[in-house]
């Protein structure tokens, strides 16, 4: 039994450790003939190196997840350094933009305020000039009306004058 046990080990070798031989024996001792007790061997063998995971296959096996992993993780890191990026970069744009609409909007109200004060500058300056126009048309009828009174008290004075300094001399001799 141990050619067997030989061409069994070179035709699939096993995966886990397996007594080929003493299964052979055991299967004779149980009344097979040698041809069945030596097909029956092969077939477990056979199924318990195809299926049966060795402490190597499961090493070998956790060290290709190890690696799948860590080439996920570089994956996932590398796509999410540039999802940060790109929003750093869009950030910045919207920063910007937000920076440029707000000294466009800082321009307008400054030529806002700006044609604000050159149209009171114009109004104050209209004012100014209307007002000095008023004062000189009040002036003038002042004038006018001082002059027409002093007109009236000089014909007054003329007209009774004497009236008035005889009377005056009247009252000093008595």
């Amino acid at each position: 039994m141990t050619a067997t046990n030989e061409v069994v080990s070179t035709e699939y070798p096993p995966a886990v450790t397996f007594d080929t031989l003493a299964a052979a024996q055991e299967l004779r001792g149980a009344g097979l003939d040698d041809r069945q007790a030596e097909a029956i061997v092969t077939t477990v063998s056979r199924a318990m190196s195809e299926t049966v995971a060795t402490k190597s296959d499961l090493e070998l096996q956790s060290v290709a997840m190890k690696k799948d992993l860590e080439s996920h993780s570089a994956a996932i890191r590398a796509e999410m350094e540039a999802h940060s990026a790109a929003m750093e970069k869009k950030l910045q744009l919207h920063s910007a933009a937000m920076k440029a609409a707000l000294e466009l909007q800082g321009t307008e109200i400054r030529a806002e305020m700006d044609l604000l004060r050159v149209k009171m500058e114009g109004d104050m300056k209209a004012l100014r000039t209307e007002l000095k126009g008023d004062m000189a048309a009040l002036e003038n009828r002042i004038i006018l009306k001082l002059g027409g009174l002093m007109v009236t008290m000089t014909f007054l004075l003329l007209a009774l004058g004497p009236f008035y300094f005889r009377w005056v001399m009247s009252l000093a001799a008595a």
